[in-house]
């Protein structure tokens, strides 16, 4: 036995003596050591189930406080999420930065980042069409468009301007914004048929939107 284990034990039996000779005090209204001795005490049926009851419980709690405990158990939380947040992401950038292509960046990173590691803006590119502060997702590609830029062919709806978005059927500047808003928010669309989740777009409009707007 050890000196922390034994200084517990004393403890509680100290504690236990002091909890019987309030037990003792409650009921005759008198301290033990005034009994003579020889004298029994008489000890009630309810103070003898009260004091089992403090007993057991301070026995709980002394048994609980003295298991060794695994610190690996507290800190195995914390290290799995840094783990997932620490494992690298490749993005493609591309667009009105100095240096466009592919970056490799560590996780949690977000869109200023990328436009850092691409050699930053050019000066004639549109910053408003990035949110430099959304979080990146592995595997996505950024585009910086220059200002005032026309996109030919089909509109991507992933890297057009709001001016852009408006020229679609059935998008007018209000739906456009909630559009950019969206995937600065949530992050680029898979597909067309993502574009359901913005307020306002439903499988009509997404189907009108075929052949002359891409993801």
């Amino acid at each position: 036995m050890d000196e922390d284990e034994a200084a517990v034990r004393a403890r509680v039996r100290d504690s236990f003596a002091r909890m019987a000779r309030r037990a003792y005090e409650a009921a005759h209204g008198e301290s033990p050591s005034t009994v003579p001795r020889g004298v029994r005490w008489r000890v009630e049926p309810r103070v003898v189930a009260s004091l089992a009851v403090v007993i057991a419980i301070v026995v709980a709690m002394v048994t609980w406080s003295t298991v060794p405990r695994d610190p690996s158990l507290d800190a195995s939380a914390p290290a799995a999420a840094v783990e997932v947040s620490s494992r690298p992401i490749v993005i493609d950038v591309e667009g009105a930065v100095a240096r466009p292509g592919v970056l490799d960046l560590h996780g949690g990173a977000r869109v200023r980042e990328a436009i850092d590691a691409s050699g930053g803006f050019l000066e004639n590119a549109d910053h408003s069409a990035v949110n430099l502060a959304r979080p990146l997702i592995d595997g996505e590609q950024i585009y910086v468009p220059a200002q005032g830029e026309l996109l030919s062919g089909p509109v991507n709806v992933n890297r057009a301007g709001a001016a852009d978005l408006e020229s679609l059927p059935g998008i007018g500047p209000a739906l456009a914004e909630r559009i950019v808003a969206d995937r600065a928010a949530n992050g680029p669309f898979a597909g067309l048929a993502d574009l359901e989740r913005v307020s306002g777009i439903g499988p009509a409009l997404v189907a009108r939107l075929g052949g002359i707007a891409t993801a």
